[in-house]
């Protein structure tokens, strides 16, 4: 049985983190620009976005992608390795960690739902690309080299 490639779960994750990233970037951060200013502005708040926001923001495309690949990873032995694998875990990636966060946010009210829905839709978009990209770069390990690496 072959053992999960930590390497290469970061590896892939990084990559698809930045799929994610720059996905983001496009939608949150030139499409929808202008609607997160007046978003912001009517809550009282800053209509820029500050580095430290963004830094968070990247930090945590980031982990999305790492998570998304570990799932790729930890799945893959139970429907194969491939492109159909990759967009399980992609769209298991993108539901805990995007549908869920929107669907919870929606009943309060203090975001439009403009900026529920379209993001949502380019995060989907992001996560089976950054998956299907990050599934391409993971290799397992064999049991041999597993065995014969130090613990």
């Amino acid at each position: 049985m072959a053992h999960t490639n930590r390497g290469r779960v970061l590896l892939g994750g990084l990559v698809a983190g930045l799929v994610i990233n720059i996905t983001e970037y496009v939608v949150q951060g030139v499409l929808l620009k202008a609607d997160w200013a007046s978003a912001m502005q009517a809550l009282g708040k800053s209509p820029i976005v500050s580095g430290k926001a963004i830094l968070i923001f990247n930090i945590w495309g980031f982990l999305a992608g790492i998570s998304a690949v570990w799932l790729y990873a930890a799945i893959r032995s139970r429907y194969g390795a491939g492109p159909g694998t990759a967009l399980r875990a992609g769209f298991a990636a993108w539901f805990l960690a995007c549908f869920l966060v929107g669907l919870a946010n929606y009943p309060m009210g203090i975001i439009p739902v403009r900026l529920i829905v379209l993001p949502s839709l380019g995060e989907f978009i992001a996560f089976e690309v950054a998956t299907l990209v990050g599934a391409l770069i993971y290799k397992e390990e064999s049991t041999s080299a597993a065995r014969s690496a130090p613990a």
